[in-house]
């Protein structure tokens, strides 16, 4: 791997910021160094976990912040994310939903073809994010997924049920809820983009049914909102967590806070639903 030299500037101190709110593996913290970026000459950090492989890049600018993520056998040459925000609470959220899992993904093709590998690697993350569920007073269960070559954890909180499932050496986590319709629209933006400054204008005639036309309204405050033929939606992109959410069992019944919901997401990291346990789990 070519690296950058090593800078006589000290690491940004928005970068320790955001160290200090992506969540612990087995106890170890993210560590912060002064690093070179090779696309600025603005101060940047690289920071690294003990026993993970590979790191983040953090360059600070005076009106936006980059990412990007390093292997051994890459060295990012351009921002994998600019984002037009500088606190710490944004930059440790979007690298939790979009550039942890990227990480991730490259890291897991070293053991794609392992099958013994990717059952230890699977059930490895599994393990992590039921430990930060139960660190906060849910009680979890373990089983094999559905899917072949699938392993799933579960647990309920507040009347939704949640279970995630990791396939195969995917890293990336297929996430499932039910439970009310008002609990589960307060989860999902956990995962979705921030709102707009204006929430775009959205043809909310063409959503057939009562269901569909409230948690359209809610959700595409965050992102796109679709519905399909089935009566369901589908809402995100496929740069971040994308989902589906189920059809109304009567599409013409009247919606109550307490109506049951069926959703599920897709392309959730491993990390960002360890830094959500407290959320998820009471």
């Amino acid at each position: 791997m070519t690296t950058a030299t090593t800078p006589v500037t000290p690491a940004p101190a928005l970068a320790s910021a955001v160290a200090a709110r992506l969540p612990h593996r087995d106890g170890q913290p993210w560590t912060v160094a002064p690093y070179a970026a090779w696309w600025t000459t603005r101060p940047a950090a690289r920071l690294t976990q003990e026993g993970r492989h590979g790191a983040l890049i953090i360059a600070a600018h005076p009106w936006h912040t980059d990412i990007a993520w390093q292997l051994d056998d890459r060295e990012p040459y351009d921002p994998d994310l600019r984002l037009d925000r500088m606190s710490p609470q944004a930059v440790a959220r979007e690298t939790l939903r979009l550039v942890l899992p990227r990480l991730d993904d490259a890291t897991a093709v070293k053991y794609a073809h392992q099958p013994g590998d990717a059952t230890r690697q699977r059930l490895l993350h599994l393990d992590l994010i039921g430990a930060a569920v139960r660190a906060h007073g849910a009680a979890t269960y373990n089983a094999l997924g559905v899917l072949p070559n699938s392993n799933t954890v579960a647990w309920a909180n507040r009347g939704v049920r949640y279970a995630v499932s990791l396939v195969g050496a995917n890293p990336a986590c297929d996430v499932s809820l039910s439970g009310p319709v008002k609990a589960v629209e307060q989860v999902l933006p956990h995962f979705l983009p921030e709102p707009a400054a204006k929430t775009p204008r959205y043809p909310l005639r063409s959503v057939r049914t009562r269901l569909g036309r409230r948690l359209a309204a809610h959700l595409v405050q965050y992102t796109a909102v679709d519905q399909l033929d089935d009566g369901g939606l589908t809402f995100g992109d496929a740069t971040g967590p994308f989902g589906y959410i189920a059809p109304a069992i009567d599409p013409a019944a009247r919606v109550r806070d307490d109506t049951p919901v069926s959703a599920e997401l897709h392309g959730v990291g491993i990390d960002h639903l360890m830094h959500l346990a407290a959320h998820l789990a009471r």
